[in-house]
């Protein structure tokens, strides 16, 4: 196998010229050559086919939103943040609440990395359990 570095591809003459395939499609309207031999329809894509309603959006944002808070506590205490902050202590009181459920799952020897551990973890369940309740809601 050969490498070609700097190289053209072989392009074919004008007149026997491939259509490129291109990165986006485009939705052109059917004409009637099209339309009538039925080479023209094609499924939605997958994320206009299942849209979030309302309710489930707002259920995935609640669990994307106990990540991010989870996350950002996690990054506050591994950059040695003041708590005598406001917003560091709102975000870590957040935290805490939170992960609560969480609280003793795994203990270390180190507070530092107990709290990590056991932050992802709820942040891992908080992420599925969004998801799983979301897909449930959709319609």
């Amino acid at each position: 196998m050969a490498l070609h570095i700097g190289r053209r591809r072989h392009e074919p003459p004008a007149d026997e010229a491939v259509p490129r395939r291109s990165l986006w499609r485009r939705r052109t309207a059917a004409t009637d050559e099209t339309a009538t031999a039925g080479a023209g329809r094609r499924r939605a894509p997958r994320w206009l086919r299942s849209r979030h309603n309302p309710v489930s959006a707002m259920i995935l944002a609640a669990g994307w939103a106990a990540v991010v808070i989870l996350a950002l506590g996690m990054l506050l205490t591994w950059g040695d943040a003041n708590p005598g902050n406001t917003l560091v202590d709102a975000t870590l009181d957040a935290g805490r609440w939170l992960a609560t459920p969480f609280h003793d799952v795994f203990t270390r020897s180190d507070p530092d990395e107990q709290l990590y551990i056991n932050w992802t973890l709820a942040g891992v369940v908080y992420y599925a359990l969004a998801r799983t309740l979301s897909w449930m809601t959709r319609s």
